[in-house]
């Protein structure tokens, strides 16, 4: 950590620019290439980064139904589910 006072001596100087172009260094072009990895995903729920632990927890309930609320099928292979047929 630099203390601020040094921070500021960086700066006392004045910077002269080099105004006549043909002494400028010689410049590469460089290509910056992300990361894919690190790329945020486009669409969709953001990803957790949170470390889970035990406070966290909570009692968990067995899912049920969305139509007669009995515990072991979902509304897809509800057995009371209305059929088409008449």
């Amino acid at each position: 950590m630099y203390k601020q006072e040094a921070v500021f001596k960086v700066y006392e100087m004045e910077f002269s620019p080099i105004l006549d172009e043909s002494m400028w260094a010689e410049w590469h072009v460089t290509r910056l290439r992300p990361n894919p990895v690190m790329r945020r995903k486009a669409t969709g729920r953001p990803v957790s980064t949170r470390f889970w632990n035990n406070m966290d927890e909570t009692e968990q309930h067995e899912k049920r139904c969305g139509l007669c609320r009995q515990v072991g099928h979902s509304r897809r292979g509800c057995p009371n589910q209305p059929t088409g047929d008449v």
